[in-house]
């Protein structure tokens, strides 16, 4: 069955966490409940969707991960949302001496989608650094607390055994993690092969001329203005309202009002069609 609909009410919670998020669309009507992972923030009030049930719901009006598809019309065209995109691949290794195939490993690319997906990605995140004093990712315990680590653990400040992972240290809410996963792996080799993280915008480019001179933010001279604006950009926003609750507020509490409001707002409004790989890791082994 398909229908078609619209994503609804700004002040319904859309997603929890990364990995996981569900989305209210009203068609025909009725309401119903998408869950999917944490791409439901990148949807907003008043999206034009169609949703391809493909198993009867459950409970109500509530289709869980594998029940549909969905997709976005942006500017005529219709974008395929969900289930998020992957690949499958076979790479072959052969004896050196005598070519018989020896091995077939299949791998699975596609974009992080779970909570497991995350942390083996923390896990990974590791070996950019040469220092184990760094902490590569932010964790929160269903208590509240949050902390630094580089593995899943109990809560430093609560003992509680319950925690998720929180955010990748240097990613943004607009990253976009794609990896690679070893599906038919022994217990000694690793479930995530590689991650690349995608990030918007484009960044400012610079250039050394020949007579040795450097010429700053030549961005808008090779790519299209739509490319990398409006960028993900909640510095700006945050800037902008700051000067306005200032007047009502102490600086700290003006601060810490603003940063998620404006982290989200930001992502609303970013709309690149071009993104920079930020980052790319290979398991050491």
């Amino acid at each position: 069955m398909i229908i078609r609909g619209k994503v609804v009410g700004s002040e319904i919670p859309r997603f929890k966490h990364r990995w996981f998020g569900i989305l209210e669309v009203e068609a025909k009507g009725e309401r119903y409940k998408l869950y999917m992972s944490g791409v439901a923030q990148w949807l907003i009030t008043g999206d034009e969707v169609e949703i391809h049930i493909k198993n009867k719901p459950k409970k109500g009006n509530v289709l869980d991960f594998d029940d549909y598809e969905l997709y976005k019309f942006y500017e005529g065209e219709k974008i395929k949302v969900w289930p998020l995109w992957e690949k499958k691949y076979e790479v072959k290794r052969f004896s050196p001496l005598t070519g018989e195939l020896l091995y077939i490993y299949r791998i699975k690319a596609r974009e992080a989608t779970y909570e497991s997906d995350f942390e083996a990605i923390a896990e990974l995140e590791q070996y950019h650094y040469a220092s184990q004093k760094e902490r590569v990712a932010l964790w929160r315990c269903e208590n509240g607390h949050t902390f630094e680590a580089n593995t899943k653990q109990t809560c430093p400040v609560c003992g509680n055994e319950k925690v998720h992972i929180l955010e990748i240290k240097g990613s943004t809410p607009a990253s976009r993690f794609l990896i690679l996963e070893l599906e038919n792996r022994e217990e000694y080799e690793p479930r995530i092969l590689a991650y690349v993280r995608v990030d918007p915008p484009i960044p400012l480019m610079h250039r050394r001329l020949p007579n040795g001179e450097i010429e700053k933010n030549i961005r808008e001279k090779v790519f299209p203005e739509e490319w990398f604006k409006p960028s993900f950009w909640p510095e700006r926003i945050m800037k902008e309202l700051y000067e306005e609750l200032k007047k009502k507020y102490p600086r700290k509490v003006a601060r810490s009002m603003l940063w998620e409001k404006a982290k989200w707002q930001a992502l609303r409004e970013s709309n690149t069609a071009g993104a920079r790989i930020a980052r790319v890791v290979v398991h050491p082994d």
